[in-house]
């Protein structure tokens, strides 16, 4: 099984907490064969396809492949990393989709394939060719991005209980667990917000600065986004926050980036007609563009639904990436003006 950005934040100890969403993503699979697990950046997706690739739980005679696209630039070459992921090169005189089918044929295999979601497009349409010709392969693909297929997973956050028992199992292969109170473990994972990567880069801190610092630090969101992880081969877009929330906004557009550094005005839930009348203008962001933007941010889990909220469409930033956004929002030099729209709106719905 070849494996490229992997490290322990996308091994076992991430996967911690989440037996069930595995079997449960095992019965889609199971089902459909071509599933995409999506989420925010660092909610373990890739450790939930990777738990999955290990298990091999479909068809134990299955060829099993595993790969990552994060540092695939060029679409046309998706095919050749699968061929190489399942070991199989195919004809060399034949276009690498078509040998890739023929070899694979009727075999029963398991192609798991990380950070599809910059090659969203292209990806959609290899996987639904590779399906479609080889019946015995199922495909299980992780993206921030939702790609069009069949199954979807959105993976949330980890419950407070769960987070908990993740940082005490990492504190513990730093010698620190011990050392670190129960309450205060709890007060921590309630600030990362359940987002395994937040976890485990806040337990990495325990090496150099006490449980109470750090605490001290997750409370200023502002700062936590520069805490680094310490663990071996962390994949860049995962060294700190920032750069987990850098790949996602490169992922946007730029009307969803202005509107992300915009939104990030609202320090709790909001809807689409507060997000018109205090982010939207007719140069930059016309209610029609806006709207698309506000459904994209939703689709890429960077806004998400203000839970037991059922009788509103509200939704809410997460700490972490409203704390992006305001800095964004300051570089733009938009700050006072989108801060005092906001100061109005919220005087006139008082």
């Amino acid at each position: 099984m070849q494996e490229s950005e992997y490290s322990e934040y996308s091994g076992p100890l991430m996967f911690a907490g989440r037996h069930t969403e595995l079997a449960e993503v095992e019965e889609l699979l199971r089902h459909t064969r071509l599933v995409t697990v999506t989420g925010p950046g660092g909610v373990g997706k890739s450790a939930l396809a990777g738990a999955v690739a290990r298990r091999s739980a479909l068809a134990p005679e299955a060829v099993v492949g595993r790969t990552d696209l994060a540092s695939l630039g060029d679409p046309d070459l998706v095919p050749h990393r699968l061929a190489r992921a399942l070991r199989l090169d195919g004809c060399p005189g034949k276009p690498q989709l078509t040998a890739l089918a023929e070899a694979l044929g009727d075999c029963p295999a398991l192609l798991v394939v990380d950070t599809c979601e910059h090659l969203a497009a292209p990806c959609t349409e290899v996987f639904t060719e590779l399906v479609d010709a080889c019946p015995g392969l199922h495909i299980l693909a992780t993206s921030r991005t939702p790609l069009k297929t069949p199954g979807l997973y959105l993976l949330p956050p980890l419950p407070l209980e769960a987070a908990a028992g993740l940082f005490e199992a990492h504190a513990r292969r730093l010698g620190a667990a011990e050392a670190v109170a129960p309450g205060t473990v709890r007060r921590i994972c309630a600030l990362a917000e359940g987002l395994p990567l937040a976890v485990l880069i806040a337990a990495d801190q325990l090496g150099h600065h006490s449980a109470d610092d750090v605490l001290a630090c997750l409370a200023r969101p502002e700062d936590a986004l520069d805490l680094p992880a310490s663990a071996p081969g962390v994949p860049g877009r995962h060294r700190t926050l920032r750069d987990s929330l850098g790949w996602s906004r490169r992922l946007c557009t730029a009307q969803e980036q202005l509107l992300w550094a915009r939104c990030s005005v609202f320090p709790g839930g909001f809807e689409l007609s507060h997000a018109l009348e205090v982010c939207g203008d007719h140069r930059l962001l016309p209610p029609g563009p806006l709207a698309a933007a506000f459904t994209g941010l939703s689709w890429q889990s960077l806004i998400e639904p203000v839970p037991d909220d059922a009788e509103t469409t509200a939704f809410r930033m997460r700490r972490a990436i409203r704390a992006y956004g305001r800095q964004q929002l300051t570089r733009s030099g938009e700050e006072r003006t989108v801060t005092n729209r906001f100061l109005t709106w919220s005087m006139n719905h008082s």
